[in-house]
């Protein structure tokens, strides 16, 4: 029976159209990467290359930087590995032993962990693998000093072929740290997010970093005053989706870049998870989305929902810190926080656009 024709009204304008953000998994390097992975950039995110550096050892790439635009910047207490209590386990392919996170000056405190180099328990393929003895080669693994004399790596040794990695961040997508009985040790402090793409879309985040002065500041700053802390670079290739009712979507249109354009379609996202998080190196969205509306938020709306259709323009972020939510293969890396937002590993956030002036 057809609903009266108030009701139909009444019906339209409870509808609502949404766009949907999502950052997606994350790439993690350190800052101190960043120039070796502009030198490996590739075009397809399946591609691999290699590339030999000025000292002789290589760094690899698979897709590493491309249409990664949107990045965070964190910060964790630095961590190494104990030698007293490493041990390799040749029967389940894993290293055991304890994390010692120096904490604040002279305050380390450790938490058990378990390294696997199964090729299988953690999601993510083995790095190297021209270079890099496979499961069954590996004759032993063991703790391995740095330039500095830090125990922060490793020694992967089989028969034909051995490899060394670096505890931060190449071998943090195999370890499974037992947080439980402290659950914040892994949670990254988020200090900064910033976006790169170009005129054209053609930068990413490596391409931006370490030139950008902001973060050369924040490096900077950290290291005078808080040198027991690490930073850590999360890379994401956000991606977007327009819900124009209930279930229908409109996917893959590029609408937001021909229409709003460069960089402007990338500042949304950014715009949102900086009004959210409020991080203390950034200036520009503190205030998102209340005070003075970007110069693109209208064009936005309209995209999301014409102004002649009654109902609501919404927008949905969704920001992950790893990728534990993935059914195909989990794995965690630590949750973001702020001083004004509790840790979370996924992050929602939900805008009412229709509600702000433009």
């Amino acid at each position: 029976m057809p609903r009266p024709l108030d009701q139909e009204h009444s019906h339209m304008l409870n509808e609502s159209s949404t766009l949907h953000y999502s950052s997606g998994f994350p790439m993690v390097i350190g800052l101190h990467h960043v120039e070796d992975y502009k030198k490996i950039k590739v075009n397809e995110s399946s591609e691999w290359k290699f590339c030999t550096l000025p000292d002789g050892s290589e760094v690899r790439g698979v897709g590493v930087t491309h249409g990664y635009h949107h990045y965070v910047i964190t910060t964790r207490p630095r961590c190494m590995f104990c030698r007293d209590s490493f041990y390799w386990n040749a029967a389940e392919k894993k290293a055991v032993g304890h994390l010692e996170f120096e904490v604040r000056y002279q305050e380390p405190r450790r938490v058990p962990f378990e390294l696997f180099l199964d090729d299988k328990t953690s999601p993510y393929p083995l790095p190297l693998k021209d270079h890099f003895p496979t499961p069954d080669e590996i004759t032993d693994v063991r703790v391995a000093l740095g330039p500095k004399g830090h125990p922060n790596r490793l020694q992967i040794l089989g028969a034909a072929k051995s490899a060394g990695l670096y505890l931060e961040p190449d071998l943090l997508h195999f370890i499974r740290v037992d947080d439980r009985a402290w659950p914040e040790c892994l949670d990254f402090k988020v200090e900064y997010i910033g976006i790169s793409t170009g005129e054209e879309g053609q930068r990413d985040f490596a391409d931006r970093l370490w030139n950008h002065e902001k973060v050369r500041e924040i490096a900077g700053i950290i290291q005078r005053d808080a040198p027991n802390l690490q930073i850590y670079v999360f890379g994401y290739q956000a991606r977007y989706v327009i819900e124009t009712r209930p279930g229908a979507f409109i996917q893959n249109s590029n609408m937001l870049e021909t229409q709003i354009g460069m960089p402007a379609f990338a500042k949304v996202l950014e715009a949102a998870l900086i009004g959210h998080f409020q991080p203390t190196y950034n200036d520009e969205f503190k205030d998102f989305p209340h005070g003075k509306p970007p110069k693109w938020l209208g064009q936005l709306k309209e995209i999301v929902r014409p102004s002649y259709d009654p109902g609501k323009a919404l927008l949905s972020v969704v920001l992950v810190s790893d990728n534990r939510h993935n059914p195909e293969g989990a794995w965690a890396f630590g949750r973001f926080y702020t001083e004004h937002t509790a840790p979370t590993d996924l992050c929602t956030i939900t805008i009412d656009l229709s509600a702000i002036v433009t």
